[in-house]
């Protein structure tokens, strides 16, 4: 669906000093002590702990922790800016002699009564005129870890304190940049979203990369010893630099690394993430190394990440240039990863659209901000696998209302068709059936209708099989030009057996891979404004 949509109708992350996470034993968070009662009764049976979210983060200063309490009996402590003097305040996950973020389990867990889980968000914004660092008062990418200009705190706000959820926001302001950030957590959850936007508040334009990232020292506090990387495509064991759009999901896990003669059973076993928003911009680059890298240059596949210094893994996001008064907001999940037998890749907890659609009450996006009382489409992942008589063709579509009303969307959801690709009887969406009909000897289309809540996001999937009877296949993009804006982010992938020889495709790879006997292409594109179709040969 770059292709996609015509709509019809609507309605209305090793701090050794300062900042970082410290070599001093942090206790875990306590409840209030009781006084105990002498009875010669029995102990009455003692209920099963309640979920909840205690904050004692203050706008004020834009310093403190948040404690969310588990039915299991276990804690996880988040602080944003404790401790150290140096820091500015906000919502950047921060700790001096102590976690950033910490899991203290009710029952050890292999030995481990308490889990590290990040230490400290090391952000940093590089503007490449000035050629100087803005951070929040410490930040490992460029030394000094407490050099560079000062993005000040400026305000804060509890947008939402209820018994389910917690929504914070935070404002930080140095030189041209001004920064908002949204956290977001619910009860029983083991994450945090947060949400940032950067906007130009000079009357000048500005161009800047923008690094964030984290040492973690998963597993046990002040040692990374043991952490390896890991994604979705496995375990990552040496330095790896992962190219624009490769990254979405991935992190750390306290496994031990092979590489390097460790076994798994002296570690914990336990994993961090890190989630891209699903219809925000995805990162230039992600670099898993034994240092805070910036490029390919700084990595080097043949060295295994080891503790000797710090293994990091670090996010970018590159040569942006904002005009007056213009934002750029990116957002991500973070915590504590789903793990199962020691060396298996871990994978991040499911978050559904209602929850990355909270951050987008309170924050714009686009780079003017604007609402629209008109649906857009945000972000698709469709992924193209070849055969020899047809191409399968999944695609993951997100629209976006920005609106304050809910819309009801009525979509034609196009498909290219020809004598020698004839067009399918039905597509799946969402595993229910919709027919095909064929507007003229090109197109065909199956028309869907859609509601999307207001300030959110709504998902659906489309599943689809097409024959072709030459070496060629196409999917329609072009029809993206329909809709109001250009689409955030589209990635698209396209898998075909070796033997049928190098694939052609209309617009230039992002990169190319062979996997066994599996070539694959991948396309990502930043606001895709489509002139032309996607047309892979063979």
């Amino acid at each position: 669906m770059g292709k996609l949509l015509s709509f019809v109708g609507l309605v209305g992350i090793v701090g050794v000093l300062g900042g970082g996470c410290q070599r001093r034993a942090d206790r875990p968070p306590a409840e209030a002590k009781r006084k105990a009662a002498v009875s010669s009764r029995p102990a009455k049976p003692v209920p099963p702990p309640q979920a909840r979210i205690d904050s004692h983060w203050d706008p004020k200063t834009g310093r403190g922790d948040v404690r969310q309490y588990f039915a299991d009996g276990s804690v996880i402590r988040t602080c944003f800016h404790c401790r150290y003097k140096g820091y500015t305040g906000g919502l950047v996950i921060g700790n001096l002699s102590g976690s950033g973020s910490a899991l203290y389990p009710k029952r050890p867990i292999r030995g481990f009564r308490r889990i590290n889980i990040f230490c400290a968000q090391d952000e940093s914004i590089w503007d490449r005129k000035e050629r100087a660092e803005y951070s929040y008062g410490w930040s490992e990418n460029f030394p000094p870890k407490d050099g560079g200009k000062r993005l000040r705190y400026r305000r804060g706000r509890v947008l939402e304190q209820s018994a389910t959820r917690l929504v914070l926001q935070s404002e930080n302001a140095g030189g041209c940049y001004k920064v908002t950030k949204v956290a977001h957590s619910e009860r029983g959850a083991r994450w945090w979203i947060i949400a940032t936007r950067v906007t130009n508040r000079c009357s000048h334009p500005i161009d800047f990369d923008l690094y964030t990232g984290d040492d973690p020292w998963l597993g046990t506090y002040k040692s990374s010893d043991g952490d390896v990387g890991w994604t979705p495509a496995g375990i990552i064991r040496h330095e790896t630099a992962l190219g624009p759009g490769a990254f979405t999901v991935g992190g750390f896990y306290d496994l031990g690394n092979s590489a390097v003669g460790q076994r798994a059973q002296r570690f914990s076993n336990q994993a961090n993430f890190i989630a891209l928003d699903p219809a925000t911009p995805l990162p230039d680059g992600a670099y898993f190394a034994n240092r805070f890298a910036h490029d390919e240059r700084e990595v080097d596949p043949k060295k295994a990440l080891h503790n000797k210094t710090l293994t990091a893994l670090n996010l970018a996001w590159k040569g942006r240039r904002l005009a007056s008064g213009e934002g750029f907001t990116f957002a991500f999940a973070l915590g504590l990863a789903q793990t199962s037998t020691p060396g298996a890749t871990p994978r991040a907890p499911m978050i559904g659209v209602k929850q990355w659609s909270v951050w987008r009450r309170y924050l714009k996006e686009g780079k003017r901000g604007r609402a629209s009382s008109r649906p857009e489409f945000a972000a698709e992942r469709v992924v193209l696998t070849l055969g020899d008589r047809a191409v399968n063709i999944e695609g993951t579509y997100y629209l976006r209302n920005r609106s304050q009303d809910a819309l009801s969307v009525r979509v034609a959801y196009p498909i290219l068709h020809g004598k020698h690709r004839p067009p399918p009887r039905v597509v799946r969406v969402d595993g229910r059936d919709h027919p095909v009909r064929v507007v003229d000897g090109k197109h065909a289309e199956a028309t869907l209708q859609l509601q999307i809540a207001p300030r959110a996001l709504q998902r659906f999937v489309i599943r689809y099989r097409q024959r072709h009877t030459r070496r060629k296949a196409a999917y329609m993009v072009t029809s993206a030009r329909r809709w109001p804006t250009p689409i955030t982010r589209a990635k698209f992938v396209v898998r075909a057996p070796t033997r049928l020889g190098r694939l052609k495709t209309s617009f230039a790879p992002t990169r190319r891979e062979i996997r066994g006997d599996q070539q694959v292409v991948t396309i990502v594109r930043h606001d895709f404004w489509p002139d032309h179709e996607l047309v892979v040969r063979w």
